[in-house]
């Protein structure tokens, strides 16, 4: 109990309010720092992503702290439009359908960056003359640099792709976080009382 009883209990969380969001807060960053090492920034498995323009590592950011009344948040926010593609439930599947077109055109490596990210969009220049066969777009050109003779693979056309989700935000995040950030609260706690 308080070492004051005229303390409040209105006081008392007054009191360790502030001291519950910094661990909010440290513990939001710690998270955020260990998702961006950990599932965004290796060769694509079960539970990890590749990195190849950065875009989804760059907008995961930590959420700012905030109260409101005697509920304090926090925690790790994705503003990349294709996050939820690639963040959910774990055994999850995505499909990706077009939405304009009839079909996706999904980049062969003629058409990728060493990164793995395509380079353009199969409709523009950058390929020179293109013609579609069984399925597949054709070019004559690898990039801007180089010209070849015989047309070279650029996309695929598919209806559609399934995409497992690969970072599980309970197994993979909070169940990771959960014990440190216990313990932070538990200090907090035992040192407000």
């Amino acid at each position: 109990m308080a070492k004051d009883p005229d303390i409040s209990l209105d006081q008392i969380i007054k009191g360790l309010a502030p001291k519950v969001k910094k661990v909010i807060q440290e513990n939001s960053k710690r998270l955020w720092e260990h998702t961006v090492s950990r599932y965004l920034a290796g060769g694509t498995s079960a539970d990890r992503l590749a990195r190849r323009s950065g875009t989804l590592a760059r907008s995961t950011r930590p959420l700012s702290v905030t109260m409101e009344g005697n509920k304090i948040t926090g925690g790790l926010g994705f503003s990349a439009q294709y996050a939820g593609v690639h963040i959910g439930p774990t055994g999850s599947q995505v499909t990706i359908r077009p939405k304009n077109k009839k079909f996706l055109a999904i980049p062969l490596p003629a058409a990728k960056t060493a990164a793995g990210a395509a380079r353009d969009g199969p409709l523009d220049n950058i390929w020179g003359p293109t013609f579609i066969a069984k399925g597949v777009i054709f070019g004559f050109k690898k990039g801007t640099k180089k010209e070849y003779q015989s047309p070279i693979p650029l996309f695929v056309l598919k209806r559609s792709v399934v995409v497992p989700r690969r970072v599980d935000p309970d197994v993979h995040l909070l169940n990771w976080i959960k014990p440190q950030f216990i313990a932070d609260l538990s200090k907090v706690a035992e040192a407000g009382l």
